[in-house]
């Protein structure tokens, strides 16, 4: 049994592309690919864990999207040095 929550990108990509397997599985891999793919709506939470002093790593394990994704989004909003002390 496949569990692709537990899948990284890569391998969601691979059975998503390129192994020969039922198109359950090809639509699987593809579903959670869409799940974890950047929503506005998260934003929010992004400002939220950064605010919180999270790295960019607790935040992309938290929000289940990729670390290369958190850094761009913290850059594409400029919230680098955007920390609040608590």
């Amino acid at each position: 049994m496949i569990h692709m929550e537990d899948a990284n990108r890569k391998q969601l990509l691979q059975i998503a592309l390129h192994e020969n397997c039922s198109l359950d599985y090809k639509y699987e891999a593809a579903a959670e690919l869409q799940i974890r793919k950047w929503q506005d709506d998260m934003l929010p939470e992004l400002i939220k864990l950064w605010g919180q002093g999270k790295s960019v790593f607790e935040i992309s394990i938290e929000m289940e999207i990729p670390e290369t994704t958190v850094h761009k989004r913290i850059q594409k909003y400029n919230l680098f040095g955007k920390r609040v002390a608590t």
